[in-house]
């Protein structure tokens, strides 16, 4: 059985066949068309587990495309594959509800294949979420009656130890045993460093699964920053926006207090934003709507140079302390 079924719209026939030829490699069914209307088409006889779609065709604009294709069905995942210069373009499509965006021409076909494994993963993860509260209503999924189980995915959602970088020690420590939040801190580019906490507001004990799905959100924006393609995670409002946006998109239907900054270590300059009310930091701020629950809700950033100390909290289950380290001198 081939991995999944991939609809592959791309007017540019030598991109078209070398990417085809390399996914059938890697075992999946592959079906490609030239143009967006045979696009919708054969979509409309035959869903696709993905669909990836260029902005640029001959008959009708890709973000038609993918507007129509979602009309059609709302939870699509949808990857954009686009040698626009506008970043606009990509963005409109993320809008409208594409999951994830790739600008040509792709440093390797690699990067293709992880984009397609990762909106598989959030389908499963949104599947098994809509399982688990509709099928199963009240019963304990499988899931989380595996103790062991869930204390790795659990653990997968904390950092792996401590982080010094650029003069700064970024650390944790948890007031519960299996908290229920996402807690991060990630080194980006030229000594910055993307720090987020987010926690789902949810009426069941059962947070795992949104916060999984919550999680794989953030990864295509991380992996754009890090190839150079886009720079949305160094700002921390538009970062809001894009998640929110997601997680209105999603079958998700869970709220998040998220607090999320970008530190730059080498100008110790701070630029953060918070949506929700139930994370605690220091330096304070007002916070935004909490995300999911308004498509158009808008965020602000605040920023603070000669960084020292940053601090946020969320009672009873765990705390971030980002602190300068002083330099030691000789005596």
């Amino acid at each position: 059985m081939s991995q999944a079924t991939v609809l592959m719209i791309e007017d540019d026939v030598v991109f078209q066949g070398v990417v085809q030829q390399y996914l059938r490699q890697l075992d999946y069914d592959v079906h490609c068309t030239a143009n967006g209307g045979e696009g919708i088409k054969l979509c409309s006889q035959r869903t696709p587990d993905i669909i990836i779609c260029d902005l640029k065709l001959p008959d009708i604009s890709g973000l038609e495309v993918i507007e129509r294709l979602l009309s059609m069905t709302t939870d699509l995942p949808i990857i954009v594959v686009s040698a626009s210069d506008s970043m606009a373009d990509i963005r409109e499509a993320v809008r409208l509800g594409a999951w994830d965006y790739l600008v040509k021409p792709l440093e390797s076909l690699t990067t293709l294949n992880e984009a397609i494994q990762h909106c598989l993963k959030r389908y499963q993860l949104e599947e098994t979420y809509l399982h688990d509260r509709w099928e199963l209503d009240d019963h304990i999924d499988v899931l989380y009656n595996d103790d062991a189980l869930v204390q790795r995915l659990t653990h997968e959602l904390l950092p792996n130890g401590s982080l010094q970088l650029g003069g700064y020690r970024f650390d944790f420590h948890l007031q519960s045993g299996q908290p229920s939040l996402w807690l991060d801190y990630r080194p980006l580019l030229d000594g910055r460093v993307l720090v987020l906490m987010a926690s789902p507001q949810n009426a069941t004990d059962q947070t795992l699964i949104p916060l999984l799905v919550f999680k794989t959100l953030l990864d295509p924006l991380l992996r754009q920053h890090l190839s150079g393609n886009d720079d949305t995670v160094l700002q921390p409002q538009r970062l809001l926006r894009h998640l929110n946006n997601e997680l209105c998109h999603s079958r998700i239907r869970t709220v998040f207090d998220v607090w999320v900054g970008v530190l730059d270590t080498k100008q110790q300059h701070w630029r953060w934003a918070q949506a929700g009310d139930m994370i605690h930091s220091e330096p304070q701020t007002k916070p935004d709507l909490a995300l999911g629950i308004w498509q158009q809700a808008r965020y602000q950033c605040r920023e603070m140079s000669e960084v020292t100390k940053i601090h946020a909290r969320l009672p009873q289950q765990a705390e971030l302390i980002i602190q300068r380290e002083t330099p030691q001198t000789d005596e």
